[in-house]
């Protein structure tokens, strides 16, 4: 029996928050991609609205496996198998 091999995609993205106020916008402050992120490439440049980011991997096969929030900034990481 032969074993298909499996690539991983992984996407680490830290984020930061203006203040303590809840609903205020969290930015991506950098990601990085081992793999592909594809088509989220566009979504992950510092700046760019995390909320976005996450909407668009979790979309494309993505899977949540980390999210650290320590209210101003945080980190998350996602993989996904292809």
């Amino acid at each position: 029996m032969s074993v298909i091999p499996t690539t991983v995609d992984v996407v680490t993205i830290l984020w930061e928050r203006a203040s303590l106020i809840p609903l205020t916008q969290q930015t991506i402050v950098e990601a990085t991609v081992i793999g592909s992120a594809a088509p989220c490439d566009n979504t992950l440049n510092p700046g760019d609205c995390y909320i976005a980011a996450v909407l668009c991997l979790l979309g494309n096969g993505f899977v949540q496996v980390l999210n650290l929030d320590s209210g101003l900034t945080g980190v998350a990481v996602f993989i996904r198998l292809r």
